[in-house]
Parts: C-alpha cells; sequence; structure tokens
C-alpha cells in the first residue's frame, strides 16, 4: 500500500480530526484574506468619495471666487444702468410738467382755478430772490410767468410770458425747464395752431411759409416759432411769448403772477418742508402743489430705486448663499474625512491585531491535533516500523497530511474570506461592490503560507513519531 493510500485512509478512518484542523486553517487564511480586502475596498470608497466631495468644494470656489471678482463689475454696470433709466426717468417725470405753483398770498386760489391764472401779481424780481437765498434747497427750475385770459380771433384765450429758467447758484446745475422763446416770437398751443393752419390758402402750406408765417396778438406782430403737438390741456389753447413781451403788451411791466417749480427728491422735502422754506425766504407768496403730477414723480423714481435696491439685494443674496453651500461642503468634506479615518485606522488595527492572533491559534490548533494524532497512532507507527518502513515513509504520512490540510484549508479559507469581506463591506460598511478587488498576491501568499504553516504546525509531532521505538510500543500494547 502506498503513502497516499494510507493518507486517504487515515483521512476517512478520523474525520474529526481532519475536520477540525481544516476548520482552523479555513478560519486563519479567512481572515487573513478578507483583512486586506475589507481595508483596501474601504480605502477606495474613502478616496472616491474625498474626490467627488473635493471637486464639489472645488466647483463652488471657483463659483465664488467667479462672482465675487464679477461682483464689482456687475454692481457697477447696474448701478450704471439703473442710473441711466433713473434719468431717462426723471426726464421722464421732468417733462410731465412742473408740480409746484408759487404765487402772492393775496391770491385768491377758488378764482385761481376758476379763471386758470391768478389775479394778484407780484414783482419779478422775487424769483431773482427766490434763486439767490441758500436757505430754499427743496425747490428746483424756477420759472416765472405772466399768465392772464385775453381775446384773440374772437376766441378766449391763455396768453403766458415766459421768463427763462432762473439759475439757482447754490444748487446742481441741472437742464433747463420751461420755454426759451425769442421775444418777437410765439408759440402757439395745438388747437390756436390749427386754427391759423386753417385759415391759410392751401398754396402756402409748405414747412417753409409756415415758418415764416406772422401773426398779431394785441396789436403785435409776432413771427410763429412753433406748433404746439395735442396736450388734451390748458396749453393747447395758449399763446406763449417771452415774458418782456407779455408784459409790455398787458401794461404789466417788472410784474408776474406766478413762478413754476419742481420739488426735489431730497431729505424733508415734503410740501410742509417746502412750505416751511419758503415762509423763511420769501413770506409774501405762497405755494400748491399739483398732487398728481408729484405722486407720479415720486412713484416712478421710488420705482427705479426699489428696483436698483432689489437687483443688488438678490445678488448679494445669491454669492452669500453659494458661500454658505462652499462651507456647508467643506465642513462636510473635513466631518467625512474625520470619520473615515477613524474607520479605516480601526479596520487596519483589526487586521493587523486579530489576523496574527488567528492565525497563531491555528497554527497551535493544528499542531495539537497533529500530537493528538501521533499518540492515536503508536500501535500502527510500531506495525509499519516491525513491517520495515523506513522513516521517510512514517514522516510522508504525518507531514503529507498536514500540507494536504494546509492545501484544501487554504483553498476553503479563500473563498469564505472572499466571502466574508464582500458580505461586510457592502452589508455592514455599505461599500459600493465595484470598490472590492481580488488580489492575487495575497491569495496566492496565503495558499503557500497555510501550506507551509501547516507543516510546520506538523513537524514536532512528525519528529516524536519518528522516534518512538517499535518494540516498546508493541510490548504496552
Amino acid at each position: 500500500m502506498n503513502i497516499l493510500k494510507l493518507l486517504l485512509a487515515e483521512i476517512r478512518y478520523r474525520k474529526l480530526n481532519f475536520v477540525l484542523s481544516l476548520f482552523a486553517v479555513a478560519v486563519a487564511v479567512a481572515l487573513f484574506v478578507a483583512g486586506p480586502m475589507l481595508v483596501d475596498g474601504y480605502q477606495r470608497e474613502t478616496n472616491s468619495l474625498l474626490a467627488q466631495w473635493q471637486r464639489r468644494v472645488a466647483d463652488s470656489e471657483r463659483l465664488v471666487a467667479k462672482m465675487e471678482t464679477g461682483m464689482g463689475k456687475v454692481e457697477a454696470e447696474t448701478k450704471q444702468e439703473l442710473a441711466r433709466l433713473n434719468k431717462q426717468t426723471r426726464r421722464l417725470m421732468r417733462d410731465m410738467g412742473f408740480n409746484l405753483m408759487i404765487v402772492h398770498k393775496d391770491t385768491n386760489m377758488s378764482d385761481f382755478w376758476a379763471a386758470d391764472f391768478a389775479t394778484a401779481d407780484m414783482p419779478q424780481e422775487y424769483v431773482d430772490r427766490l434763486a439767490g437765498d441758500r436757505r430754499l434747497t427743496m425747490v428746483t427750475h424756477l420759472v416765472a410767468t405772466f399768465q392772464q385770459k385775453i381775446t384773440w380771433r374772437d376766441r378766449k384765450v391763455l396768453l403766458v410770458g415766459y421768463l427763462p429758467e432762473t439759475t439757482q447758484s447754490h444748487l446742481r446745475k441741472k437742464s433747463p425747464m420751461g420755454y426759451d422763446i425769442e421775444s418777437g416770437t410765439v408759440i402757439l398751443g395745438h388747437e390756436l395752431g390749427a386754427a391759423v393752419v386753417s385759415a391759410v390758402p392751401p398754396q402756402e402750406h409748405g414747412q417753409d411759409a409756415r415758418a415764416t408765417r406772422q401773426i398779431k396778438v394785441l396789436g403785435k406782430t409776432f413771427r410763429i416759432a412753433r406748433i404746439l403737438p395735442e396736450q388734451g390741456s390748458k396749453e393747447d389753447i395758449t399763446i406763449a411769448v417771452h415774458l418782456d413781451d407779455a408784459q409790455a403788451m398787458l401794461d404789466k411791466p417788472g410784474r408776474i403772477n406766478q413762478i413754476m417749480a419742481i420739488g426735489c427728491r431730497c431729505v424733508g422735502a415734503d410740501l410742509a418742508g417746502i412750505r416751511e422754506q419758503l415762509g423763511e425766504v420769501l413770506p409774501e407768496t405762497r405755494i400748491t402743489e399739483f398732487r398728481s403730477i408729484a405722486l407720479a414723480r415720486a412713484e416712478q423714481r421710488d420705482l427705479v430705486e426699489a428696483k436698483q435696491v432689489a437687483i443688488l439685494a438678490e445678488m448679494r443674496e445669491n454669492l452669500r448663499q453659494r458661500r454658505q453651500i462652499l462651507s456647508e461642503r467643506k465642513e462636510v468634506l473635513s466631518a467625512m474625512e474625520t470619520s473615515r479615518e477613524k474607520v479605516q485606522r480601526l479596520i487596519e488595527t483589526l487586521s493587523e491585531v486579530i489576523t496574527p492572533l488567528v492565525v497563531l491559534a491555528a497554527a497551535v490548533w493544528v499542531g495539537l491535533l497533529a500530537l493528538a494524532n501521533v499518540r492515536e497512532r503508536r500501535t500502527e507507527i510500531g506495525i509499519l516500523r516491525a513491517l520495515g518502513k523506513g522513516s521517510g515513509t512514517i514522516a510522508g504520512l504525518f507531514i503529507g497530511k498536514a500540507v494536504l490540510t494546509g492545501l484544501i484549508g487554504a483553498a476553503a479559507g479563500v473563498l469564505l474570506g472572499t466571502a466574508t469581506a464582500w458580505w461586510l463591506g457592502t452589508g455592514v460598511l455599505n461599500l459600493n461592490a465595484e470598490q472590492f478587488h481580488i488580489d492575487y498576491f495575497v491569495l496566492s501568499v496565503a495558499i503557500i503560507g497555510a501550506t507551509l504553516l501547516s507543516a510546520v504546525a506538523g513537524y514536532l509531532p512528525t519528529l516524536s513519531a519518528l522516534m518512538q521505538d517499535p518494540a516498546i510500543v508493541l510490548r504496552d500494547q
């Protein structure tokens, strides 16, 4: 009978001993394989997650940096655009006309609204006093006028003499308002201009003829400088001339009856504040506000300012949110690095401490089982010696069993360790299955190492078997 047959017969006869040895080797190899797989898989998962969050942090940093870099430029462009819109709005509101009217304090406002002009007049130098007094800061665009109803071509019309806007040297210069009418010329309202045009023969309807056309007002000849478009107001029946011409025709030299103005958009510039300033500067006058125009101007300007504030606030809020997202991502990244580093160290510690202990215990366990096997087979060893079997045969039986145990146990341990690592990683540590890679070098070391370790563990019991005297063994039986 050869050694292999003897070895297989021994395994069949003493199954428990063989199974226990296989179990010890398989457990040791399983831990040897599972530990590095878990450490490597967890490290790969950690690197992948950290890389994702680092990319997110980098993207947020680039976005925040870009927003911060462009913030000043965008703010400047936004302010310029809104300033332009605000300027256009101011012009539009200015074109709506004056919203303040200054008259003599003796003016009866009931008569004024009925007649469309003030019957009480005042010195023209009042407008110069208002313009030159630095205390008057809430009223701008001072235009002195003299208005009176007259009969012209059998109809009631409003004759208005305009003085060009009087400059207020203590205030920032603005585009002038009112009409700058050249002496000897007239500007006609739409209705009056249409009546003049209809009275001209068709052959003279050319633009050149219209530009040189002349009319008479209260006996004085004027050249028509312009005909206003339809306004839908009393301006459609207005004859506008230079103030000097109106004063001469009405025999009111140096007199005016209205000063038109605009209330500025400044702190405290409500009607009460304006009246207080006017009372200090020119107590002989009173002021009235055209409420609808004032409200329209205020609401439109407030709307533009509110839009400017809203746009800039939205931009700042967007930047704040991006900064907050960046801060939160950095916190998540830092917490993730700390947490996963702790788990990584724990897994590595368990692998580095438990695996050697289990391998050592498995080696001792295999050695003890081999020693027990030698003692159980003392009679068999003595008979084999008596039959002339040499030490090589006896050693081959025991070392061969240890090697076979190591090979089979290592193969089972490799499968068990791989399955255990995958189960713990995906089920307990929630790792991605793609992060697990089989390290064939580790598997080779496990199989070869388990085989050699089993052989070494069985060496001492084998040596004990070789040293037994067959005569003594057989005599004791």
